[in-house]
């Protein structure tokens, strides 16, 4: 059995003692059932704690009882007149004291092993009053000892919880930023606690963190194909501008060179015109629309990442530099062309 399962076992067992045992004997009737219960059985850890759970709870009744009594004894002195000195309150035997402070002893530390600090202060409490009510039969050293392992389990515990903490927010960043090995790193250290310190780190908690998790992983994979289609857009764009610059480029070369307008100029020509066109439709209207189109993709993170904005606007800066470019270079064209007496291109119109 698991320590999840024995958890799950103890809690039903401990529900039972708790409801059923009103007095002494109830409670060693429901004791029986624990100690007959199968999963009981097989597991010597399991019947450790019910043990010291039925334990506790009969000093609690042991003490409901003397309490009972000793408010019995002060109504009858005060009711009887007939007596003026009151009875003395009697500590109880050395031998009873030492046996509901074994009882005692072993519950708490159960519930030290355990983590459970609200159950130790309880019992605590309790070894303070026996003690106080039998002065001298537990020595002061004992109690300090159990005060020593409370306050070493709340340290324990603070730590835990900080660590806990810790460990979500970089399961959390590990997801987001695809970094498998400390995700898996963080989740392997969560799992353990939430294996050795349920009250601390209950399983819907952990379902939480999950959670928290999955939805770091899908703001990733969103991010990944935000930045691929911005990154795709860019190139798309960019291949199309350096291909009409080297179409201009190739017919300003050709046109210095070849006099006599061969097979190789009327080629380049031909390009050239195409590229004309082209460039013409790269107007105010098209380059807002580009403008829009990073925007919107833009706005699709969330939270856009750091300098993605600064991206964008350079590569809006560097497509009306390159185009600027391309029309320069034409006007240097069409200059060159209307020197050498040859007029304007075909297919350019005036």
């Amino acid at each position: 059995m698991n320590a999840k399962q024995r958890d799950v076992v103890f809690q039903r067992w401990r529900g039972e003692i708790g409801r059923e045992s009103r007095d002494l004997a109830s409670l060693e009737q429901t004791r029986r059932r624990a100690m007959i219960d199968s999963d009981v059985r097989e597991d010597s850890t399991l019947q450790s704690m019910i043990r010291a759970e039925v334990q506790l709870r009969r000093s609690e009744l042991e003490e409901k009882s003397r309490s009972a009594a000793s408010s019995k004894n002060t109504r009858k002195s005060t009711g009887d007149q007939r007596s003026s000195v009151p009875e003395p309150i009697l500590a109880p035997p050395p031998e009873e004291v030492r046996e509901s402070w074994n009882r005692l002893a072993q519950a708490l530390s159960v519930s030290l092993e355990r983590g459970e600090e609200a159950e130790c202060r309880a019992v605590l409490k309790k070894l303070r009053a026996l003690r106080e009510q039998a002065p001298g039969v537990i020595p002061d050293d004992t109690i300090k000892e159990y005060e020593r392992r409370l306050e070493k389990l709340q340290v324990h515990i603070r730590q835990v919880t900080d660590e806990i903490a810790t460990l979500r927010k970089k399961a959390v960043s590990a997801s987001r930023d695809g970094n498998e090995p400390e995700l898996a790193q963080s989740m392997r250290r969560l799992t353990a606690i939430h294996v050795t310190h349920p009250s601390l780190l209950d399983e819907p908690e952990v379902e939480a963190v999950r959670g928290d998790i999955a939805r770091a992983g899908e703001e990733r994979r969103q991010h990944q194909l935000t930045t691929k289609k911005l990154l795709d857009r860019e190139r798309t764009i960019t291949a199309e501008i350096r291909t009409l610059a080297a179409a201009v480029r190739d017919f300003h070369q050709v046109a210095c060179t070849d006099s006599e307008k061969g097979e190789a100029f009327r080629k380049a020509e031909s390009t050239y015109l195409r590229t004309m066109r082209r460039v013409s439709s790269y107007d105010t209207e098209w380059f807002t629309g580009v403008v829009l189109e990073l925007a919107d993709l833009l706005a699709e993170w969330t939270v856009p990442p750091l300098g993605a904005e600064g991206q964008i606007n350079r590569f809006l800066d560097s497509i009306s530099a390159g185009l600027d470019q391309i029309r320069t270079q034409m006007r240097e064209i069409e200059h060159d062309q209307e020197g050498t007496g040859s007029g304007r291109l075909p297919g350019k119109d005036g």
